[in-house]
């Protein structure tokens, strides 16, 4: 992960102790599949994530691919112990680590192109840590996507 890791203290340094993963790795949404475990959240255009359940379709947006991944970028470090990941040309990565115990959340974004210099998302939010998320990972892609909106 990007960074130290220094600013997340005791409960970083207890997940690198046990050997818990702080990265699930780059999402391929061509072939992605969806998890049996209740802690993800995928918003996916028809046609590209072909072998997984989208929870529904993301909006279109008027603006550019590029414009529309620089607002998603700053909609999602605005948000508090969020971190950039390294990610291949159209695509974003992140991490989200909760508020008390710091465990990470990995989200993965594909932008895409649409015609007439439109533009739309993939979204795929997961957990790292644990069997249920509570509905934090929904609640992470509304907020974002109701930040793009504006």
């Amino acid at each position: 992960m990007a960074g130290n890791g220094s600013e997340f203290g005791f409960w970083q340094a207890l997940g690198a102790a046990t050997g818990t993963r702080q990265d699930l790795g780059a999402a391929d949404f061509a072939a992605l599949e969806r998890r049996a475990t209740p802690n993800d959240w995928l918003l996916c255009p028809a046609g590209v994530c072909p072998r997984a359940r989208s929870e529904g379709e993301p909006p279109v947006f008027t603006i550019s691919a590029e414009r529309l991944a620089g607002k998603l970028r700053a909609a999602a470090l605005a948000e508090p112990r969020t971190t950039e990941l390294p990610a291949a040309t159209g695509h974003l990565r992140f991490a989200q680590r909760s508020f008390l115990l710091r465990y990470p959340d990995v989200i993965d974004v594909l932008i895409v192109p649409r015609s007439s210099g439109a533009s739309t998302l993939a979204l795929w939010s997961r957990s790292v840590v644990g069997r249920s998320d509570l509905g934090v990972n929904r609640a992470r892609l509304e907020r974002w996507l109701a930040a793009l909106a504006q």
